[in-house]
C-alpha cells in the first residue's frame, strides 16, 4: 500500500515512521515533531509517500509494520496512487 508517512532519519537512517491520510496532517506532525525533538543529531524529518506493508492492531487500526521501498528493495516502486490509513 502507498501511504504519506512522516519519516525520522538520524544519521542518513530511517529510525521511525507514521501514516498520516492527508499531507498536511504530516506536515503539521513534522512541524511539531521538529520543535519538539530532542534526540540524537544529526536529524530530519521528512512526509513522503512510500510503500509500505500495513497491519492491523487489537483495536482494528491500521499501522504501518515496514517500509517496501527502501535501498534493500530497490527493485519495488511505489505506485503513483495514495491509499489511506484509516480506522
Amino acid at each position: 500500500m502507498v501511504c504519506i508517512t512522516l519519516l525520522l532519519y538520524v544519521n542518513g537512517v530511517v529510525e521511525s515512521h507514521v501514516g498520516h491520510h492527508k499531507m498536511v496532517d504530516c506536515l503539521k506532525a513534522k512541524k511539531t515533531s521538529e520543535r519538539t525533538y530532542d534526540g540524537d543529531k544529526p536529524f530530519r524529518f521528512t512526509c513522503q509517500k512510500r510503500l509500505v506493508e500495513v497491519g492491523k492492531d487489537d483495536k482494528g487500526n491500521n499501522y504501518i509494520v515496514r517500509l517496501l521501498d527502501t535501498e534493500e528493495n530497490p527493485r519495488i516502486k511505489a505506485k503513483s496512487a495514495t491509499e489511506k490509513l484509516g480506522g
